[in-house]
């Protein structure tokens, strides 16, 4: 064994020892290593965990409104009774203590004054500089505090009731502004609306023979009125009633000659040669009968034509069906005679039963004379 194999395990060199000689480099980031870890040890040591303050400040992140936490309760509770349906009996009812009873009905006597004493208008009365200082302990002071909350309220009823009085008004005053002095057809002074001041001095105008020329729309009075007795003579002439109705019909007359032409339908003047059964006739009159007479031919040739082979569908189906029947009772016999003949191999015939009844009884006879 050679030397190289005896110094190495199982023929695998040994692995080059590292120098341990010291390198300016190596040098340098020693000593920086070195001083980051003392650093940091230095700094470990000195800051600790931060414990919390036995006194917080307050914070508006983490203070809570007051009573926030017992309405977010409330509605919890709320969703929890909308989700499930709880039904309460008047057991369940009647175990509100007395103090709460009493406490709730206090409150609905209280509400139920001030809100008369509000219709009586109790509290407009007094004086608004004392109303800031009440004592809340004395009954007496709660009118004061009734004009407080009028006064602090969104809406002054009494402010917009003024305000409608004063619109009410100066409509009135616009009203009576618009009142004037007329006269009218009979020569009196008048006090009215300009309406009616206006249909007056239209009265007026038809009085004196005027027309007015913006109501075109009303009738106007007719002008051969006859006044007092008269004698009528010729009030009313047939005669001259009748001419007047021929004459108006000879007006509306047709002129054009009688009878009138012939007219038929020009297919030139439409687009019609893509329609279902279109023929375009001739516009002459022999053309046009003799084009009439071929449509006629065809349509009875057609005609005669669906009429023979609907009868010769009836006579052909007539026939099959007339062969069905024979082949249903071909069928039935042979079904009878095959029934006959199943009948007849099964039943035992009379004749042969009688010869076994026989032959037994002589059977018996003959064993008890044995037996004797």
């Amino acid at each position: 064994m050679s030397t190289d194999q005896s110094s190495s395990l199982y023929g695998q060199r040994r692995q080059k020892a590292q120098s341990n000689e010291t390198t300016s480099s190596n040098l340098a980031f020693a000593s920086q290593l070195s001083s980051l870890i003392s650093q940091d040890s230095n700094s470990t040591s000195t800051r600790g965990r931060q414990r919390p303050s036995k006194n917080p400040k307050s914070d508006i992140f983490s203070k809570h409104n007051k009573g926030s936490l017992k309405r977010a309760a409330a509605d919890l509770a709320d969703d929890n009774r909308a989700l499930k349906q709880v039904h309460r009996s008047s057991k369940d009812l009647g175990d509100v203590d007395s103090a709460t009873l009493g406490r709730s009905r206090r409150r609905m006597d209280e509400k139920a004054r001030i809100y008369d004493d509000m219709k009586k208008g109790l509290y407009l009365a007094g004086d608004s500089d004392d109303d800031e200082q009440y004592d809340p302990s004395k009954p007496e002071d709660y009118l004061a505090r009734l004009r407080r909350k009028e006064r602090e309220g969104l809406v002054d009823f009494d402010r917009k009731h003024a305000a409608e009085e004063e619109n009410k008004q100066d409509l009135s005053d616009d009203d009576n502004a618009s009142i004037i002095s007329y006269e009218d057809e009979f020569g009196r002074t008048r006090r009215g609306t300009r309406a009616e001041a206006a249909e007056a001095s239209r009265a007026i105008d038809e009085a004196n023979g005027g027309k007015v020329g913006q109501e075109r729309w009303r009738p106007a009075r007719p002008e051969n009125l006859i006044y007092g007795a008269a004698v009528q003579a010729e009030a009313f002439n047939p005669d001259a009633t009748i001419a007047s109705h021929m004459s108006h019909l000879a007006a509306r007359r047709d002129r054009s000659a009688t009878p009138p032409e012939q007219m038929h339908y020009d297919a030139d003047w439409e687009v019609r040669n893509r329609g279902t059964g279109f023929y375009a006739f001739s516009t002459d009159e022999k053309d046009r009968a003799q084009q009439m007479e071929e449509l006629s031919r065809v349509r009875e040739e057609t005609l005669n034509k669906r009429r023979s082979n609907k009868e010769r569908l009836e006579r052909r189906e007539a026939k099959i069906k007339w062969r069905l029947e024979k082949i249903r009772e071909l069928k039935n016999r042979k079904m009878a005679a095959q029934f006959m003949t199943d009948l007849e191999a099964t039943v035992v015939p009379t004749d042969k039963l009688e010869q076994a009844n026989k032959s037994e009884q002589t059977d018996h006879a003959e064993q008890v004379d044995k037996s004797e």
